[in-house]
């Protein structure tokens, strides 16, 4: 496969086909048989049905990314869920107690097992952004193990009530994988794919994510938890797509180097974020409130872990935190939060590493833009290089060529 071809995860957004009332599984007989080809359709949220796997398909033994070494070999059901909105989308699944039913829930970005966001064996969350996903139960192992079940399905929209209580249900054991088939968009003339040019040198449209390089092409790495020391990283710039947390300043300028590029400097990078005129912010020297992803009513650390205590900030490299809804927004969200050059995000969002040596990170974060410096000015330098939490992302530069 052609590295450049990028095979690799974003927020999920597809073609719907909605029914009205389904809520029943008798209903959605009439509608579709819950194959991979005529799933169930859900038409509303929150959802509950019974049904039962004995007698569905048996195309599917494996889900990747979730779980490439788990066998699902049996008997599975498809349902379709339409999001009309950006939330955190749960499902539970509870198989008939006492007997020898064992079924697993999976949460796909197409009706696609090589597409699989999070699974489980019986509760499962991740955010979503307005679309159509696929709900699949699967029997684990074997036609055996085939039976009844109750699944329930919900989107949580709204923030919580109070900044010591969590608005969503989140594993921190399984960091879902939620950005798919993106392609980077072709460069300015001189620079990389995905990259603007900014005076002398490139710099990445978007916060990076990032992709494992495997043999067999790029394999999709979830946002929401440090990656494993021992891949090689792939930084990409794509619109859409959930940027990477939880890297450091070294990880970060390894994924650079392996698509070609290079963590900016603090010059380029405030050249960038300043433009030509060198605003404060990167839309002008007058800040505008929301028109970046600048601010958060509640502090995530205290809502993930419902509590005031200073302990939260002991555990900031958590994966549940930045999946709160109302907190790390997907790349080119805040569309007017651009800078002269046509850069996107580089105020808030998540914090961005430069090249640094003393190990710095620039720009604020969607919890705050201002404490470090305003905008374009805010600089955290109290980590170093392999320090990493929720909060911490980066862009790549590279050199123009004419």
């Amino acid at each position: 496969m052609d590295a450049r071809r990028y095979i690799v995860v974003t927020s999920l957004v597809l073609s719907a086909c909605r029914t009205d009332d389904v809520s029943q599984t008798s209903q959605h007989q009439e509608e579709a048989d819950g194959t991979w080809m005529r799933p169930y359709a859900i038409g509303e949220l929150p959802f509950r049905g019974e049904g039962t796997t004995i007698g569905g398909d048996t195309q599917v033994d494996v889900y990747d990314p979730c779980a490439p070494s788990t066998s699902e070999a049996g008997p599975e059901v498809v349902y379709r869920v339409e999001v009309t909105e950006p939330g955190f989308l749960w499902a539970r699944v509870d198989d008939a107690p006492g007997d020898h039913v064992d079924i697993d829930v999976h949460l796909l970005a197409e009706a696609n097992p090589d597409l699989c966001i999070t699974r489980d064996n019986s509760d499962l969350g991740a955010p979503v952004q307005p679309g159509v996903y696929f709900v699949v139960l699967d029997t684990w192992t074997d036609d055996t193990f085939a039976g009844p079940y109750t699944l329930e399905i919900d989107l949580v929209t709204e923030a919580a009530e109070a900044c010591n209580r969590s608005s969503i249900a989140c594993d921190g054991m399984v960091p879902p994988f939620v950005n798919v088939d993106f392609v980077e968009a072709p460069g300015d003339p001189g620079c990389l794919p995905g990259m603007v040019r900014v005076a002398d040198f490139c710099v990445d449209r978007f916060e990076a994510m990032v992709a494992e390089v495997t043999d067999d092409g790029l394999r999709p790495v979830s946002p929401y938890a440090t990656p494993d020391r021992n891949l090689s990283l792939m930084a990409l710039s794509v619109e859409g797509a959930v940027p990477q947390g939880h890297i450091s300043q070294v990880m970060a300028a390894d994924a650079c180097s392996m698509a070609g590029k290079r963590l900016c400097t603090d010059a380029e990078w405030q050249r960038a974020c300043r433009g030509s005129q060198g605003f404060t912010y990167p839309y002008g020297n007058e800040r505008e409130p929301g028109r970046c992803n600048d601010a958060r009513a509640c502090h995530p650390a205290t809502q993930t872990f419902e509590s005031f205590s200073n302990s939260v900030y002991s555990n900031l490299d958590h994966p549940c935190i930045s999946q709160l809804p109302e907190g790390l927004a997907v790349t080119g969200a805040h569309a007017d939060c651009r800078t002269e050059d046509g850069v996107m995000d580089m105020m808030g969002n998540l914090h961005e590493w430069t090249s640094n040596p003393g190990g710095v990170f620039r720009g604020g974060f969607y919890v705050d833009t201002y404490r470090n410096g305003d905008g374009c000015e805010y600089d955290t330098e109290a980590h170093g290089v392999f320090y990493d939490d929720y909060s911490t992302g980066f862009r790549c530069c590279a050199d123009f060529t004419e």
